[in-house]
């Protein structure tokens, strides 16, 4: 069955090591940058895999992927300054209701 909606996710996987730096930062600064909904970075689990990153919405040209993809790294720096995101590339997920 096709689903009838079909949203897109551009998420940065988090490791171990980067989930213990974000557990160690105040809450105040982590819910500010991660949140369930917004404009900011949302946090999903994919086969028991966690993701930090943000819906595509209706984006179809690949300028403004690649502008979302600028902004989510400039997102994830501000929560854990100094981490090495960019050795590790964002992953594409189709999400369906």
């Amino acid at each position: 069955m096709i689903p009838e909606k079909v949203d897109l996710f551009l998420g940065y996987p988090v490791s171990q090591e980067l989930a213990a730096l974000i557990d160690s930062i105040p809450a105040d600064r982590r819910d500010l940058y991660i949140q369930s909904t917004g404009e900011y970075l949302t946090e999903i689990q994919i086969d028991n895999h966690r993701y930090l990153g943000k819906s595509c919405g209706n984006l179809s040209e690949l300028e403004n992927l690649t502008l979302l993809e600028e902004n989510i790294y400039t997102l994830l720096e501000k929560v854990v300054p100094d981490f090495p995101y960019t050795e590790t590339p964002l992953t594409l997920f189709p999400i369906t209701d």
